[in-house]
């Protein structure tokens, strides 16, 4: 009987082996997470352009972590970020600056357009 009970034990460096490795895996993770949220230190401008009524999708090679539109008119601009997961559309009037910021690189696309009949020009600052 002694016998089929020390069979039954596990040994407890096994365990403290394995209860090392699941804590450095976490580390790691936790590691990973952080390189995500520290910003890369560039800074892309995109030039002037003007918006219509026709939507005008900008998208990103590289992901943004923050970006910040700047209409300077004359009329308002809608503006929606991450299409894929967005619906959530933002009026920037004219002269208002539109600042996102997502604490790690999560923006891939800006969907922008005007009311019918209506333009305005705007500048946008992505970083990541």
């Amino acid at each position: 009987m002694y016998i089929e009970a020390q069979k039954k034990q596990l040994n407890p460096e096994i365990l403290s082996v394995a209860f090392l490795d699941e804590i450095a895996e976490r580390l790691l993770e936790i590691k990973k997470i952080q390189e995500e949220e520290r910003a890369f230190g560039a800074v892309e401008a995109i030039e002037k352009f003007t918006i219509t009524s026709q939507k005008n999708r900008i998208t990103r090679l590289k992901l943004w972590m923050s970006m910040t539109l700047i209409n300077d008119g004359p009329n308002s601009v809608f503006v929606i970020v991450n299409t894929d997961k967005s619906f959530d559309e933002h009026e920037v009037l004219s002269g208002e600056t539109y600042t996102i910021d997502m604490h790690r690189p999560r923006i891939a696309d800006i969907l922008l357009w005007c009311r019918t009949g209506e333009t305005a020009a705007v500048r946008i600052v992505g970083v990541r």
